[in-house]
Order: C-alpha cells, then structure tokens, then sequence
C-alpha cells in the first residue's frame, strides 16, 4: 500500500508518496541563489534548514501563476538533499494498493517524463505520481551540494 499527497499545479493534479516528504510549510518569500542550475528558483529557510527551491512548473510545463492564500511548499526528500517546490494547492492524502498503481511503463519515458515515478487510481481518476530523486539532474544535485547556500543567504 502507497499513501499519497496530493496537489495541484496550474488545476491539475499530482501525487507525492508520503515517504518522499519532510513536510508541507505555507508560502514564503524565495531568495535569489547566484550562479544556481535554471531549474533551482532561489532558497527558502525553514527551521533553519536552507532548502533550494525546485521550479517544478517548469518541469511540468506549465505556465507560472500568481502565489495566492492556497500556495504552499512541499518540503521534499531526496538520496542527495531535501528540495523544495511550490504548488498551487494542496488536497489530501490517499491509499492506493493493488490494481490502484500501475507502473509507468519504460517504453512511455522519455527525459520529460522521467520525474513519473507511477500512476495511481483513486475514484476512476489517474494520478501521476512524481519521484522526487528523478526531479533534478545529477549535475544539479552537485552544483547545489557546491554552493554554500548558508553564505548565499546570509548575503541577501
């Protein structure tokens, strides 16, 4: 059995398994991070953890929308480091097993789609479920372990 988080991006929504997150925080200012991957917005501090913020809009290809009372970061766990992405929204959390998760087949992925982690039925609706490992490059993962984001912050 999966229990899964989910969330809406631009009205349509995504999945994270609940093993994959820290923790879902509210809306907060994002600050600029200088010579940070295109994918990496700027960084967030929370409990005094600096977390990079991960544009998973772009990701997805969606268009960016104005942050609202509902805008929330999901604080998310990764092998390399925790990341952080904004949504829209947030809805609730599922139980899936069985015929309710279906793998996403190797033949559909291709480097767009390899954030896809699995598919998940709830209520006759499919569920694309998002790998947080899968979101950011290697090279990313590096580039972000090579900044010092503590100094980056200090100095904005």
């Amino acid at each position: 059995m999966k229990e899964i988080i989910t969330f809406f991006i631009s009205g349509r929504e995504y999945g994270i398994e609940i093993s994959g997150m820290q923790s879902l925080e509210s809306y907060q200012e994002i600050h600029p991070l200088s010579e940070a991957p295109d994918c990496i917005l700027g960084t967030i501090v929370v409990r005094d953890e600096v977390y990079p913020v991960y544009d998973l809009r772009a990701k997805l290809n969606l268009p960016a929308a104005e942050m609202t009372k509902d805008t929330k970061i999901l604080l998310l766990r990764t092998s390399k480091r925790g990341i952080a992405c904004m949504v829209d929204s947030v809805d609730k959390v599922f139980q899936a097993e069985g015929d309710n998760i279906q793998i996403f087949p190797k033949e559909a992925q291709t480097a767009g789609t390899d954030y896809i982690d699995f598919i998940a039925r709830r209520d006759g609706e499919l569920i694309v479920v998002i790998n947080p490992d899968a979101l950011m490059s290697e090279e990313d993962f590096d580039i972000m372990n090579e900044l010092d984001l503590s100094q980056e912050e200090k100095q904005e």
